[in-house]
């Protein structure tokens, strides 16, 4: 099976399935809103949130290229208007979390095609739930290496798993407000809480 498949680019005309300008249009709206978040977030990204939004209504290639964005978008952010310190280490953690976003996108892609046959609820939060772990352990290794391990104290890991959860929840409201507001002059848009 393709990731066409999985997707299902639609037919030309086909009423039922999402059209190309409205899959885009829900991606950019998507990495607009992250890129938002971050800067109201204090430049915390929730990346596995995003993840499992993109790997619900988007194919894997474009789900890469608005986390990437969005990542570059919160190392913007972070050096910009949070002062991040312009060091070595800082650099070598951007890095590092932007391939944590990226395996993040993968596994979320790859776990709700799967579980595609899944009831809704059930899909949405064992891939928020895998895709966290993954993130985090990803995370881990790196705080290995570059230091920081103090970070991953429990209280911190259950504040980001609930930011990821709500902005989750954001997620899912923001597309069905979208899809109903873009449908005259876009089509139909995929929906996250009806993925399948």
């Amino acid at each position: 099976m393709s990731s066409n498949d999985y997707i299902r680019i639609p037919a030309a005309g086909d009423p039922m399935q999402p059209s190309r300008i409205a899959r885009l249009s829900w991606t950019v709206i998507l990495t607009l809103a992250a890129i938002g978040g971050s800067l109201a977030l204090s430049c915390v990204a929730p990346f596995a949130a995003l993840a499992v939004a993109l790997g619900g209504t988007a194919g894997l290639r474009a789900s890469l290229r608005a986390v990437a964005i969005v990542w570059l978008a919160n190392q913007v952010v972070g050096f910009v208007f949070f002062h991040f310190p312009i060091t070595t280490n800082t650099f070598l953690w951007g890095i590092a979390i932007g391939i944590a976003a990226l395996v993040t996108t993968t596994v979320a892609f790859v776990v709700m095609k799967y579980a595609a046959g899944s009831a809704t609820a059930l899909r949405l939060g064992i891939c928020l739930l895998l895709s966290f772990g993954v993130y985090e352990m990803t995370l881990l290794v790196a705080a290995f290496i570059l230091g920081g391990l103090e970070t991953f104290r429990p209280s911190i890991i259950a504040q980001l798993a609930w930011i990821n959860a709500a902005s989750l929840m954001g997620m899912i409201v923001l597309n069905e407000v979208a899809a109903a507001l873009c449908r005259p002059w876009l089509g139909r848009m995929p929906r996250l809480a009806r993925s399948s």
